[in-house]
């Protein structure tokens, strides 16, 4: 399988990084992996990388800048883009959810890890993109 989707990923743990990883590369995945643990140095990244990300997966409790701040300011900084953003964590507070509510970019909520599973619902495997 041929890897063409450009899909950044936001994670402050390392071990979640490696398992993701480790999910691409043994299922073979169409997916062109850019970890970052920091979401400041991932948007910072984002503004001169040349092949941008079709998809974000981002953690929501991190201690530098959570997942909703993150999206806000990733909507924000590239208005123009039409990434596809979902949230990946292991649990979604009633707070959180409120404020995914108003965010343009959020296509979902998957819990953690990333697996097989949530990339068949997320990307083209089958032939159907989730819309």
């Amino acid at each position: 399988m041929k890897k063409n989707y450009p899909v950044l990923f936001v994670d402050d743990k390392d071990i979640n990084n490696h398992l993701t990883k480790a999910v691409i590369d043994i299922e073979e995945l169409p997916i062109q992996p850019i970890i970052h643990t920091s979401p400041l140095e991932a948007l910072e990244e984002l503004s001169s990388i040349s092949d941008f990300p079709t998809h974000i997966f981002v953690d929501v409790n991190m201690p530098e800048l959570d997942g909703v701040a993150f999206v806000k300011k990733f909507e924000e900084s590239f208005p123009e883009k039409d990434t596809r953003i979902y949230f990946l964590s292991a649990a979604l507070s009633d707070d959180v959810s409120k404020k995914i509510e108003g965010l343009k970019s959020v296509h979902g909520y998957y819990e953690k890890p990333f697996s097989f599973e949530i990339a068949q619902q997320v990307f083209d495997l089958d032939g159907n993109e989730e819309e």
